[in-house]
């Protein structure tokens, strides 16, 4: 869990991933996109839209 805090808002994330380092981060983005992981994928190609307009 990690807190963060915004002005008044509190934002409390329930995941261990915003523990890990960015290397860490990177390899397991890499890892889930080559096991073909479909969230990943629509995200890729939302990302990838938005430069290609």
């Amino acid at each position: 869990m990690k807190e963060i805090q915004k002005g008044n808002t509190k934002i409390i994330i329930h995941s261990d991933f915003v523990l890990l380092s960015e290397k860490e981060k990177k390899e397991w983005f890499d890892s889930e996109l080559q096991k073909g992981n479909p969230i990943l994928k629509e995200i890729e190609a939302a990302v990838n839209a938005c430069y290609q307009n």
